[in-house]
């Protein structure tokens, strides 16, 4: 049986300096006897693979808020820390996050936890009032629970939009398909959950958007137009050198784009052409409820009306200029226009109401002909009850330009600096 040689230890207090069997060691070679003295001591000069502790538990971290505006998220959102049975912190373990209720998404649904065992997730409330609920969970272990209270607005909520350029017009076909356009090229589309840029041929300014379907919306910019079949943006010629300003329709084969010393075109689903409009006041909107009833507004108060056959002017009792035009029926239509200029069409004339603002008025969207809402220069945010224009806190101070909506609780403006705000408020 082969015996171990024997090892003496001495340690030199004057000098510092460790000795093994009379020889004297260096702090590296100290370092290797140590280690071998330690394999030695688990029982030879190998060991098995180092089998990490398991989690045992995950707990939350802070406590579930209150008071969350609905639709929205909040600081620090939701966060977990995963530990071992002797409570140290678990890395590396795998967390998934759920809505359970009320609506509302959390993203990223997967988070690995950090070196402190901690991970964490954004919870966007449900755009309902009530109780939020999420879970964190590992697997093996009990699920952890957050439950988050909402409550409603009081004013427009400030939103996201990852740009600080300065952001036109509002659409979309349903609350998971919206797009907002803007200066240098900006496109932004939202999912029902965020707002992200998408790529697109424009440089300038994209003023204005409309479309027939998801996968056939057009868009302005300068002389040109862009169109979004589903799946990219490209360009398309206009026919005309005329900076170009808005554009509607009433389906994929009758479309309609208005500008600059009275420019209008005609998409008929093939090509586009010019159209005379009997003005060279510039047109800066057009909307209408039908092929057979389209309207155009522009400078000095033009109005211009579309019966199906030509255009025509219809006087407005107005010199402002107008900068856009919508409605809810043929006989529920309104125009906004320079220092708080509103005019509304009863089916019959138009007439001038009071608007309570010296403020230029960019931009008007409705349900009904008692919920409209306008939106203007220095925050200037206008609601009409089916009686008379009052003014609405916006939040903000920023310049609005566009407004736009699918309900009359999801409504969206948008602005200078990259602006996009969300409501509206409650009462």
């Amino acid at each position: 049986m082969s015996v171990s040689p024997r090892r003496v230890w001495s340690f030199n207090v004057a000098r510092s300096v460790f000795f093994l069997n009379g020889k004297a060691l260096t702090a590296a070679r100290l370092s290797i006897v140590s280690l071998t003295l330690g394999l030695s001591a688990c029982g030879g000069g190998s060991t098995g693979p180092i089998i990490p502790p398991a989690a045992t538990s995950v707990t939350k971290i802070g406590t579930d808020p209150t008071n969350v505006i609905a639709g929205t998220s909040f600081s620090d959102s939701i966060r977990v820390q995963v530990t071992d049975a002797s409570s140290n912190p678990k890395s590396g373990a795998s967390v998934a996050f759920a809505v359970t209720g009320g609506g509302g998404s959390v993203t990223p649904a997967t988070v690995i936890t950090d070196a402190n065992g901690k991970a964490a997730a954004k919870f966007i409330t449900g755009t309902t009032v009530g109780t939020n609920t999420a879970t964190a969970t590992v697997t093996g272990l009990a699920d952890v629970t957050f439950s988050i209270t909402t409550i409603a607005a009081t004013t427009w909520s400030t939103v996201a939009s990852g740009t600080i350029q300065a952001l036109a017009k509002v659409w979309g076909t349903s609350a998971s398909d919206m797009w907002i356009v803007g200066d240098a090229g900006t496109i932004l589309h939202y999912n029902g959950t965020s707002w992200l840029s998408v790529s697109n041929p424009a440089t300038g300014l994209v003023s204005g958007i409309w479309g027939a379907s998801a996968s056939d919306v057009w868009a302005v910019s300068g002389s040109g137009l862009l169109h979004y079949n589903g799946t990219t943006w490209s360009s398309v010629s206009s026919g005309t050198t005329q900076a170009l300003f808005t554009v509607w329709g009433t389906s994929s084969s009758d479309v309609w784009v208005v500008g600059l010393s009275g420019t209008i075109v005609h998409y008929n689903g093939t090509t586009w052409s010019s159209v005379s409009s009997g003005t060279t006041q510039s047109l800066n909107a057009v909307w209408g409820t039908s092929a057979s009833d389209v309207w155009a507004v522009g400078g000095n108060g033009t109005i211009l009306h579309y019966d199906g056959t030509t255009w025509s002017s219809v006087s407005s009792g107005s010199s402002s200029l107008l900068n856009w035009v919508r409605g809810t029926s043929a006989s529920d239509v309104w125009a906004v226009g320079n220092a708080g200029a509103i005019l509304h069409y009863n089916g019959t004339t138009w007439s001038s109401v009071s608007s309570g603002t010296t403020q230029q008025l960019n931009s008007v969207w409705g349900t009904s002909s008692s919920n409209a809402w306008v939106v203007g220069y220095g925050g200037t945010i206008l609601h009409y009850d089916g009686t008379s224009w009052s003014s609405v806190s916006s939040g903000t101070t920023r310049f609005l330009f566009g407004v736009w909506g699918t309900s009359a609780s999801d409504v969206w403006a948008v602005g200078d600096v990259g602006t996009i705000l969300h409501g509206p408020p409650a009462g």
